[in-house]
């Protein structure tokens, strides 16, 4: 919540109260404390509702045990918030947590009975609300057993790729083509298949972050300055270090990351869905661009560079390129 700019958090307490505020005060975080907890959750609702300062224009409601959705969704709501509405964040379909309230809405939430708890609340103001899609799986998921509390801890290392849900949820709200999804598909195939051959050699490559990034180079290919944005793309929906890499894949810095420097040669050893080689694919390039004399001084540049690459990969693995690309992909 403070990273996405938000400094009044009210935290509500109940059941081990003194438990809670401990924690709370460490973070420098208000408690308000709800004497009627053991009513249901609705009640800590209206607590927490009561206590909010008299100039809030909304606020985001959030059970504690979902703590893993992204800085980008709350960026997101904000960016629809009203006073007099609800906004929901929606992944692929289903509404999640936190969904943003609008203050008007306060007086009706104090006075509501609470049979059926917030969410009988929020269906009789259906027609206030506003859904908002979000590449975030974390608006969905909760604690309630230690065996959740587990796949959390596990999902907080990883929070720098989309989870495959959330591949397909940012395809689709970026409108991705099928055609492109398998060329993007095929890309990740080679890039997996360099970056293992690396990684056994003691370099570093996060993979993650390498198949993310292939899988999801060419999102906005079918708009124009695809390259731009599809980065903007990639970090306005929480996911800054794929916008890093992909941001690079028609042309590298000087000084690339390694994830940066595979992503770039792997999509020139693409053709549609079909692995060829570097100088096949020139080839094909010359035709295309062979008659527009600074089209062409850029093709062979890019493939130069993409050459220095392939020289480098087959001198620390010491195994030629094309028997590299013909390696079974291993599951990541």
């Amino acid at each position: 919540m403070r990273a996405a700019g938000i400094e009044d958090i009210v935290t509500v307490t109940g059941f081990r109260r003194h438990d809670v505020v401990s924690s709370a005060e460490k973070l420098d975080i208000k408690t308000v404390y709800n004497p009627r907890f053991d009513e249901g959750m609705f009640s800590s609702v209206q607590a927490g509702a009561a206590a909010l300062p008299g100039w809030s224009r909304a606020f985001f409601l959030l059970p504690a045990d979902i703590p893993l959705f992204r800085v980008s969704t709350l960026h997101e709501l904000m960016r629809h918030a009203s006073m007099e509405g609800v906004v929901h964040p929606l992944f692929r379909g289903r509404h999640g947590h936190p969904p943003l309230i609008g203050t008007a809405l306060l007086p009706a939430i104090l006075n509501f009975g609470g049979e059926g708890g917030l969410r009988a609340f929020l269906e009789t103001r259906k027609s206030w609300a506003k859904e908002v899609p979000v590449a975030d799986e974390g608006i969905l998921l909760d604690m309630d057993t230690p065996e959740d509390f587990d796949r959390l801890c596990r999902r907080s290392r990883c929070l720098h790729v989309p989870s495959r849900h959330e591949r397909a949820a940012l395809l689709d709200m970026a409108g991705t083509p099928p055609r492109v999804r398998l060329h993007c598909e095929t890309v990740a195939s080679v890039c997996l298949r360099l970056g293992i051959a690396l990684k056994e050699k003691g370099i570093h490559v996060d993979l993650p972050l390498l198949r993310g990034s292939a899988l999801l180079h060419d999102i906005c290919k079918h708009t124009p300055d695809h390259i731009k944005n599809g980065e903007q793309f990639l970090r306005r929906h929480g996911f800054p270090l794929l916008a890093e890499i992909t941001a690079f894949h028609r042309d590298l810095p000087s000084n690339p990351a390694n994830e940066a420097a595979i992503l770039y040669l792997a999509d020139k050893l693409v053709s549609d869905r079909t692995v060829v080689s570097l100088g096949e694919r020139k080839k094909r390039m010359k035709e295309r661009y062979g008659s527009d004399k600074n089209a062409w001084n850029a093709v062979r540049r890019r493939y130069a560079s993409a050459r220095r690459i392939a020289r480098r990969i087959e001198h620390f693995t010491g195994v030629p390129l094309e028997i590299l690309l013909q390696k079974n992909e291993p599951p990541l």
